[in-house]
């Protein structure tokens, strides 16, 4: 019966290759059973409204959707989303090789097996369209790469092409997202501490150059916008007075746990605890690299926690870098007969399972009681159900009030911050070909700056629909400078889930624009 659970190492990539098998098949029903949530929808408009960088992000996520749709032809949710689906999985086989490098296959397959059991690695970077899905991908090319790359002190030509392959990889994780500098800056503290030969190397001020290069486009793009984007990510990362908040750091703390798995996190601890008492492990230059590529992000973000809000999952790749020293925890208490499936690694994907099967259960059937203005909780699934409903329904209503003639055809749809406008824009606005406007301050609208002058922007004597959910619901005399001739009672769009009606949104017809906003970009 043990001999049944031992796995021999020439059976490891076999199963791997059935456990990637199974995993994007998952991937793939995921991405297609539900709508795109907040972020999601913005991260399209990337896509429809291409640019060299965009205020939150640089471009990257947008390049992918525009590709994985085939140019926008197929802008199902799945599609959307696929490029998601294969990164996903693709980051499942390398951090394989890099769990294999740190030891062996089976460190390697438990590393597999830890990265499908978080939340982070498995659904936010592996079905959702996110920037963290290129910069998943890129980020953990580079960091096998660095594997074997950091501690030559007498690089072949081999190894001075892969350090030209970290430049280029960096590159583009910095065109996905702006946090792969940390990964560029471990790459330098482990030379700057263990191995200043590369210092010599031109290979390695070639690489450097190189990621510059890829990165300029997004350098081009905030001058010619007043270094926007750089302002505004710079701020949310900012602590501005030494106010100590609790509440925002056990959000962080609690957040981390959830999405990269409690079980997991335990391991990665217990794996520092390991290398802190071995001055074997310490020596490894592979785990040098791991704690001086993933631990800076983690810690960096815990800390802005302490005195200002942040997001769990901007700390996710930290943790990615890290799952193979949880691996390598597992591995060394396995000694020499390791178990396929040892008792560690059945409760991370149980309580992984867990974890996704009550998320889908409840955004599917609502079952759990979460809604209750008494204690302030809210069902936070609706915000990602109900949008199909609510796009099918207005476009009755917009087309019976066209015919009419009690609004002009084709009016834009309005709305006052960046979701959700693109909500709106996906679900409402693109099956009936009309467009989005957005009336707010620049910190409110993102995006939308730029797409309403593509669209050129409000015009007077306009009419336009407005609509808004009661789950977020703002009075339509509140648009930011708007101000039109007449606003006509709203028609109410009911959301249905299992038969109830669990949430409402209001279609408002405005009509005649008297007075616009200013607009908000000086230089584009």
């Amino acid at each position: 019966m043990a001999s049944a659970l031992l796995l021999q190492p020439h059976n490891y990539k076999r199963k791997l290759l059935v456990l990637l098998g199974i995993s994007i098949l998952v991937r793939g029903f995921i991405a297609g059973m539900f709508e795109l949530g907040n972020d999601e929808v913005y991260y399209w408009t990337y896509a429809v409204y291409p640019d060299i960088s965009h205020f939150d992000h640089p471009p990257m996520v947008g390049w992918l959707i525009r590709i994985f749709t085939l140019n926008l032809q197929f802008q199902q949710e799945f599609f959307v989303r696929l490029a998601s689906v294969i990164g996903g999985t693709f980051n499942t086989y390398i951090l394989f090789l890099i769990g294999t490098k740190l030891r062996d296959e089976t460190t390697g397959w438990y590393t597999a097996l830890l990265h499908i059991a978080s939340i982070y690695g498995f659904v936010i970077s592996g079905v959702f369209i996110l920037p963290d899905t290129p910069q998943t991908v890129f980020w953990l090319s580079a960091l096998y790469l660095m594997l074997d790359v950091l501690p030559e002190n007498q690089p072949s030509g081999s190894i001075k092409r892969k350090m030209i392959g970290i430049g280029i990889l960096l590159g583009l994780g910095m065109l996905s997202k702006y946090t792969t500098a940390f990964l560029w800056a471990g790459m330098i503290l482990f030379i700057l501490l263990f191995n200043r030969s590369w210092l010599k190397r031109s290979y390695f001020y070639l690489a450097n150059l190189i990621m510059l290069s890829f990165f300029a486009i997004v350098l081009v793009w905030n001058f010619r916008n007043n270094f926007i984007s750089f302002t505004y990510q710079g701020g949310r990362g900012l602590v501005s007075g030494l106010v100590f908040n609790i509440d925002s750091f056990l959000t962080e703390l609690l957040g981390e746990v959830l999405y990269n798995n409690p079980v997991n996190l335990l391991l990665l601890i217990l794996g520092i605890v390991i290398v802190i008492r071995s001055s074997n492990l310490q020596r490894n230059p592979s785990i040098r690299i791991l704690l001086l590529t993933g631990l800076p992000l983690v810690l960096t973000f815990l800390s802005l926690s302490l005195f200002r809000g942040t997001l769990p999952h901007w700390s996710g790749p930290g943790y990615l870098t890290l799952i193979p020293v949880a691996a390598l925890f597992i591995r060394i208490k396995q000694g020499e007969h390791p178990s396929f499936f040892p008792g560690w690694m059945i409760a991370s994907l149980l309580v992984m399972g867990m974890i996704l099967s009550v998320a889908m259960f409840q955004i599917s059937t609502g079952l759990i009681p979460l809604e209750s203005k008494e204690d302030g909780r809210r069902d936070y699934s609706l915000d990602i159900y109900g949008w199909t409903q609510m796009g099918e329904k207005f476009k009755i209503l917009a087309e019976k009030y066209e015919a009419e003639g009690k609004i002009q055809t084709g009016s834009p749809i309005v709305s006052y911050r960046w979701f959700p406008a693109a909500n709106l824009e996906y679900y409402a606005a693109r099956p009936g070909k009309r467009h989005v406007l957005a009336s707010g301050k620049l910190e409110e609208i993102h995006k939308y700056a730029w797409i309403n002058k593509v669209h050129g922007g409000f015009r007077l004597n306009d009419d336009a629909w407005y609509i808004t959910s009661s789950l977020d619901f703002r009075e339509p005399e509140k648009l930011y400078e708007l101000h039109y001739e007449k606003i006509m009672p709203p028609d109410t769009l009911h959301i249905v889930r299992r038969g109830k009606n669990v949430y409402a949104f209001y279609v408002y017809r405005l009509l005649n624009l008297q007075s616009k906003p200013r607009s908000l970009l000086v230089n584009h």
